[in-house]
């Protein structure tokens, strides 16, 4: 079933219509089900009003915005350095800060739980901080009060198990630290802590995803985001939107220059010329027509192409019909004695390949060659007595030729 649904939306897709962007974008004017438009919305209508930060990413206007609560939601917040010391004396003044986020940044890990409590063996840190647990259908819990919420993380409008952040126990185990456990999700770990800080509190929540649209939409789900938003403050609320993306400060780059980062979005959501063609049912079509043609091209006719290679007849061997010529104008001419040296020539090449004999020209074989090439000693003899004759050089009649053809013809055979 869950394959069928696979299917159907990938048809969905390439067909051109207007596709759903089931990515953890949480982008706060998106309508995708896993962005933040609902929650801006519902925050935005509280009498209080909702003040956004945008131009940067330290969080020194925090003071000067009048602001009881600051919020943030998304992958991870960029903080820098100052941005931290910022927040944590806004916080120290007797303000919330609530940070619903699935990893932290080391440097506020560090502020909030102190090294003490991380294994010394890891040499600080844990690798991730907040580690992941897959689940689809689960209960979450709130405490002090003890109540639950039926939970249920879909793709494709599939429950599919997703990875959600909790936070190890381990961070929280130093006592001179005011830390409380607010919430957990069924029996796989805390998602849900307060840390007090001077005269305020941090609030800290490894699962965004309970906030984006899906969730807040949802007439059976949305309760556990309405319960957990009740720590907010009754007063004005500051969202962090510029700590969202991460911009090289100015003494980094020489210039006013940024460099925007999506906090893991995808190559789809993160590009703003890809995003807009998805928007448009007919440019879509086309983007998707173009891939998969590009696609077919490179299957069927993007492979190496060449000429078709001849079919060549074989090389006919004349090297026989060669000698045999030679041999023929030799006796033509009646100079047996150079058919019967050519002869000789030949015979000492077959003993060498066939039985090693280190026979060089102009001289005599070797006494031991009945014994190498294992003939009798009479045929061997005659053999080397023809040999004699003709290694001499003497005149040969067309009888001495005969008989030297039939004395070596032995030799042969082996």
């Amino acid at each position: 079933m869950r394959s069928v649904a696979y299917l159907y939306a990938a048809v969905i897709c390439l067909c051109g219509c207007t596709s759903t962007d089931w990515s953890e974008n949480y982008d706060p004017e998106g309508s995708n089900p896993f962005d933040l438009l609902a929650l801006r919305e519902l925050l935005s209508a509280r009498a209080e009003g909702l003040q956004t930060l945008r131009d940067t990413a330290d969080l020194h206007r925090l003071d000067s915005v009048g602001a009881r609560n600051y919020l943030f939601v998304g992958q991870y917040p960029y903080y820098s350095d100052e941005a931290i010391t910022d927040l944590l004396d806004y916080v120290s003044k007797g303000n919330n800060a609530f940070i619903v986020a699935k990893q932290l940044p080391e440097d506020l890990l560090l502020q909030l739980f102190t090294e003490d409590c991380y294994d010394p063996e890891q040499g600080g840190l844990l690798e991730p901080a907040f580690p992941e647990v897959y689940l689809d259908s689960l209960t979450a819990f709130r405490y002090p009060r003890g109540d639950s919420f039926k939970l249920v993380n879909t793709r494709f409008w599939v429950p599919v198990a997703l990875p959600l952040q909790v936070i190890p126990e381990v961070l929280l185990c130093n006592p001179d630290r005011n830390i409380q456990a607010l919430g957990t999700i069924d029996s796989a770990g805390i998602n849900f802590i307060r840390v007090d800080r001077g005269a305020g509190a941090i609030y800290l929540h490894t699962n965004p995803i309970f906030f984006t649209n899906w969730f807040l939409v949802d007439s059976t789900q949305y309760r556990y985001a309405q319960d957990v938003l009740g720590v907010i403050r009754s007063g004005p609320t500051v969202w962090d939107e510029a700590s969202r993306r991460y911009r090289r400060s100015a003494s980094q780059t020489g210039q006013q220059a940024s460099r925007d980062y999506t906090g893991g979005r995808n190559l789809l959501s993160g590009n703003d010329t890809l995003r807009y063609i998805q928007e448009h049912r007919a440019l879509a079509f086309s983007w998707y027509t173009l891939l998969v043609g590009a696609l077919l091209y490179v299957l069927f006719r993007g492979k190496r192409r060449q000429r078709v290679i001849p079919l060549l007849p074989a090389r006919v061997n004349s090297s026989k019909r060669f000698i045999d010529t030679i041999s023929r104008l030799v006796h033509e001419k009646g100079n047996h004695a150079a058919l019967a040296q050519r002869e000789l020539a030949s015979l000492r090449f077959h003993l060498n390949a066939r039985f090693g004999v280190r026979w060089g020209e102009g001289r005599l074989p070797p006494d031991d060659l009945s014994e190498r090439i294992g003939l009798p000693a009479d045929v061997t003899e005659r053999a080397l007595a023809q040999i004699r004759l003709v290694a001499a050089g003497r005149p040969l009649e067309e009888g001495d030729l005969l008989r030297f053809y039939r004395a070596i013809e032995p030799l042969y055979r082996l």
